[in-house]
């Protein structure tokens, strides 16, 4: 299948998700239209990166394109920091000795050179099982960055190798911070610091949890607006249609817990309770004599009692009079048993917490 040319740098998303054929086609198209050395080299940087940690197989990607390059491209600080990690492109002995003699003037400057390199590279050099029993999971690395700016935002890898440590993960995933070909659109380089990384897992178990943890430890004025705004929901909030003739703004307290007692005998006061007034609709006859008679009945009392017999032992009616808003969902769940492919996923947390 013939790849549209690739004229405008590759991006965040190309790298990661692209299958290594059509990616392999991407990074040599870019390179033939920009003869842009650095950033197909920074590239294949993150190639190897993703290929440490997935299960499928991205190795040596662009081998003829990388030994063209540093055989024959201008010598540059890219080709110098990097040239380490390239090392298995070469064969042993005389052909990586020119790559050396062409980029440094000795060996001590190299090795000064690609001191953190060489380090990196030894995390590359160990390679998971790339075993899945799962494939359905599509398990998923999900860690956080933050930009150069501080803002935190997170990098989703799919196809994880679910035998990568968390250690090794985030050994591997500081690579991205040495690479300045990840930027935003004003410039900003968006890998400057790891965070953290959660375990392998589907999408709707880890990245829900990162993601949530990157709005929690962002100090904005949102934030603390949807704080305040989460701290008044905790009230719990009645929804009464006021009686026909009533005007709900002029009742007093006691005969606003009088109307709430309808329906919820339980409730003495209002201090926990808000109540919203609605629309009149068409009511049952018992129910808006009911609410009749207490408005009546508090006109000569300034304390209204609390009901000890009303309904005792049974749940309150429910009506279209009186509803609740959200009534609380009960948290008591039953324990099923865990279908095989559930306890795999558990298995796998639990081992990564341990």
């Amino acid at each position: 299948m013939k790849v549209k040319a690739q004229t405008e740098p590759l991006t965040q998303r190309q790298l990661f998700s692209m299958k290594s054929t059509t990616l392999e086609q991407k990074i040599i198209s870019y390179f033939q239209h920009t003869k842009d050395t650095a950033s197909v080299i920074e590239y294949l940087v993150v190639v190897m990166l993703r290929n440490a940690l997935i299960c499928g197989d991205y190795s040596f990607l662009c081998r003829e394109l990388v030994c063209d390059l540093f055989m024959t491209a201008a010598p540059s600080d890219v080709l110098r920091k990097y040239c380490s990690y390239f090392k298995d492109y070469f064969e042993k002995g005389g052909q990586w000795e020119k790559v050396i003699e062409r980029l440094f003037s000795n060996k001590k400057e190299y090795y000064r050179f690609s001191e953190e390199t060489r380090l990196y590279k030894k995390l590359l050099d160990t390679p998971g099982t790339r075993a899945c029993k799962h494939s359905e999971l599509d398990l998923r690395l999900v860690s956080i960055f933050e930009d150069a700016t501080g803002k935190k935002h997170t990098l989703t890898i799919r196809d994880a190798d679910e035998t990568r440590t968390k250690a090794e993960v985030a050994e591997i995933l500081e690579i991205l911070t040495t690479l300045s070909i990840f930027k935003k659109a004003d410039g900003v380089r968006r890998f400057v610091k790891f965070v953290k990384v959660a375990r392998p897992g589907t999408k709707d178990t880890f990245e829900e949890e990162v993601l949530q943890e990157v709005a929690q430890q962002e100090e904005t004025v949102e934030e603390s607006a949807q704080i305040s705004e989460a701290e008044e929901t905790t009230v719990e909030t009645l929804k009464i249609i006021a009686p026909a003739g009533v005007d709900p703004s002029k009742l007093s307290e006691a005969e606003v817990l009088a109307l709430v007692q309808v329906v919820r005998p339980d409730v003495r006061s209002l201090a926990d309770i808000r109540v919203v007034f609605v629309e009149e609709e068409e009511e049952p006859p018992i129910e808006q004599a009911e609410i009749q008679r207490r408005l009546a009945g508090t006109a000569s009392r300034s304390v209204v009692p609390h009901p000890q017999t009303r309904n005792q032992g049974q749940p309150p009616k429910e009506s279209n009079t009186i509803g609740l808003a959200d009534p609380p969902k009960s948290t008591k769940q039953r324990h099923r048993p865990l279908t095989n492919k559930q306890a795999y996923v558990q298995d796998l947390i639990n081992k990564w917490k341990q």
